[in-house]
């Protein structure tokens, strides 16, 4: 099968994290505050773009004279599916189109949906079969009674539905604004194609269903490959479908193919949702807005989550896994001031392997709950509210080569550890966080070559706070050190089962 390889040269997030990272090895307090005061410099040049940056690799060559840019390796992406033949377009009751996605994904919310249209006898236009793109739907379009209640100039009135068989193509330049008073939204049960095209919401509330807002949503077996595009203000409600941008996968058959997010602006979108899905790839994305929400994944397999930029305003986790989002990749990502986790990896999401990430002045910097196998190596950790890292109920773990720096709380916590648990520290550096590693319950703990010379005078607390004479007569942590502090008997845990041992 041929295979289209997407090359990234000015690469957003990768840059970030250069900058940042050209001198964050910090090993002294000065080099901590140096640091920081990089990370609030570039956070500020940022900001001071959120409300116009259209592309990904404008923040990129803002960041010119300060960063080494070197790019991500190649992107491997799998072709879509191609359609045979030219489109067949038709124009259907929406409720009809509703219940196809009800048996994908679900129908809540769906009734704030209905509600929210202008029309009292509600429809969608479809694509049944066939491939089509922006200039073959306004050729459709026009040739329907009254096709201004349809598509007036840029914006969309009424609701798009790919079908199975169908496929849509956004190419460099297209634009669509997704009508919020007249209910519309983009879903995809077939394949959608987006590559340099923009997606927003209008301004304005709808009169009926207040909550509700524009989606664009890839549900059943669809597929969805997204590059070098934008979208703005969509996403409303709780159900995962409808959070902005979506790809729920979900069902007895296998999706089309490989979906993907990459080079993207999403500004003011309520969330990005992967669920269900096999090797799914974010990557080179800006998450902006003070109403941006994070990226969540749920149940996928052997998903990339690459050199994200996060500029604040996420309600919960920048980057949350749940329901068993197993065998991750979470590298390079630069967070900024999400008001809750950082990262957050949850609910049996095991195999995740978290490197290379900087989280700033968040809720918590990473937190790894009832997760085992997550391996943490190379992530900073800088002045968030409360926890740098922390590990709950996470065996066959291990924290390398970390650095928390000025965390209000401590700067590593390992708690509720199943008893006969080790878990291991090796070659972290702690800096001025309010205690350095704390724990309740961490059961058996092996250190090795541990910076805490600049943690003074609070290195241990918790159930550990008895064992600080053992670091402080061995602040570098030349001697490898083993702790115990109890761990709790579980009866519920599943067998253990890694694919590695993850040791020092």
């Amino acid at each position: 099968m041929r295979r289209s390889s997407i090359k990234r040269v000015t690469n957003l997030a990768l840059a970030l994290l250069c900058a940042m990272l050209g001198t964050g090895n910090a090993q002294t307090m000065h080099d901590y505050e140096e640091l920081r005061a990089q990370i609030v410099h570039v956070h500020t040049r940022l900001s001071e773009e959120s409300e116009t940056l259209q592309h990904a690799s404008r923040a990129g060559r803002l960041l010119a004279g300060l960063i080494d840019q070197s790019g991500e390796p190649a992107f491997e992406a799998e072709p879509p599916r191609a359609s045979n033949g030219a489109a067949e377009f038709d124009l259907i009751d929406l409720r009809l189109a509703l219940l196809q996605l009800s048996f994908a994904a679900g129908s809540n919310d769906q009734l704030s949906i209905v509600r929210a249209q202008s029309s009292s006898t509600p429809q969608a236009i479809v694509i049944n079969d066939g491939q089509a793109n922006l200039y073959e739907l306004r050729a459709w379009v026009s040739s329907q009674p009254h096709p201004e209640r349809l598509l007036a100039g840029d914006t969309l009135r009424v609701p798009l539905v790919v079908f199975q068989n169908g496929r849509f193509d956004m190419t460099p330049g297209d634009k669509l604004e997704l009508s919020t008073k007249d209910g519309a939204f983009i879903a995809n049960l077939g394949v959608l194609v987006m590559n340099g095209a923009a997606i927003s919401a209008t301004a304005e509330k709808n009169e009926v269903a207040e909550q509700f807002a524009p989606f664009v949503a890839t549900a059943g077996t669809g597929q969805a490959q997204i590059s070098n595009s934008l979208f703005e203000r969509l996403g409303f409600g709780d159900t995962a479908l409808y959070s902005g941008v979506s790809v729920i996968n979900r069902g007895l058959y296998a999706p089309i193919g490989q979906s993907y997010l990459t080079d993207t602006v999403l500004r003011d979108v309520r969330g990005a949702t992967f669920a269900g899905g096999a090797s799914p790839v974010v990557m080179s994305n800006v998450f902006v807005g003070e109403q941006a929400g994070g990226l969540v994944l749920r149940s996928t397999q052997n998903a990339l989550i690459s050199s994200n930029a996060f500029l604040g305003g996420a309600t919960e986790a920048a980057i949350k896994f749940m329901n068993s989002a197993t065998n991750t990749t979470v590298r390079r990502n630069i967070i900024f001031s999400a008001s809750g986790p950082g990262i957050f990896v949850t609910e049996g999401s095991h195999e995740t392997t978290i490197t290379d990430n900087l989280i700033w002045r968040s809720g918590s910097g990473i937190s790894v709950l009832q997760s085992d196998c997550v391996d943490l190596t190379g992530n900073i950790a800088v002045d968030n509210l409360r926890k740098g890292i922390e590990l709950r109920t996470s065996r066959n773990s291990r924290v390398v080569a970390n650095q928390m720096l000025g965390n209000h709380s401590s700067g590593l916590f390992i708690g509720a550890q199943p008893s006969g648990t080790t878990t291991w520290l090796n070659d972290n550096v702690f800096i001025g966080n309010r205690v350095g590693l704390s724990s309740a319950s961490a059961d058996h703990l092996v250190l090795s070559r541990n910076d805490f010379q600049n943690q003074f005078p609070r290195f241990l607390d918790g159930d550990l706070a008895a064992q600080t004479s053992r670091i402080v007569t061995n602040l570098r942590g030349t001697d490898a050190i083993e702790l115990r502090a109890g761990g709790i008997e579980a009866f519920s845990l599943t067998r253990l089962s890694c694919r590695k041992q993850l040791e020092g």
